[in-house]
């Protein structure tokens, strides 16, 4: 029981740690900066990105939630869907680096990328169901 609970905080608490990058991803939704007007298919499409990125993660978390309260040990198929939703998440966290060549917009958001990936990794290796 020890180890599912500890796998729960460390879910827990990457999602916490993800939470500013999350809200930032939100707020550039209606943030004119943000705006590209040379994008071939037109000015908000990178607004468009962001809102589905947001729509997507809230989608990846509330999965991992529910999943979470299902019960006190997680079935694999329950364990592996959690994993995907989680596993998603952090390579679109991660993925400005390979295509961009930016891993992260500055050091704080460095950082907060690797808390969040870090925990949630944890977490998902607690909480895998022992064979």
């Amino acid at each position: 029981m020890r180890r599912q609970t500890l796998g729960i905080a460390a879910v827990i608490a990457g999602a916490a740690a993800a939470a500013p990058s999350v809200w930032q991803t939100v707020t550039h939704i209606t943030d004119e900066t943000y705006r590209a007007p040379e994008a071939r298919h037109g000015a908000g499409h990178v607004q468009y990105h962001m809102a589905r990125e947001a729509l997507v993660t809230a989608g990846a978390f509330g999965a991992v939630g529910s999943i979470l309260v299902a019960g006190p040990e997680l079935s694999p198929a329950l364990w592996r869907a959690m994993a995907c939703a989680v596993g998603g998440f952090v390579a679109a966290m991660w993925s400005g680096g390979p295509t961009t060549g930016l891993w992260a917009p500055n050091r704080q958001a460095f950082a907060i990328h690797v808390a969040s990936t870090s925990a949630l990794s944890l977490g998902v290796a607690l909480l895998r169901p022992r064979r």
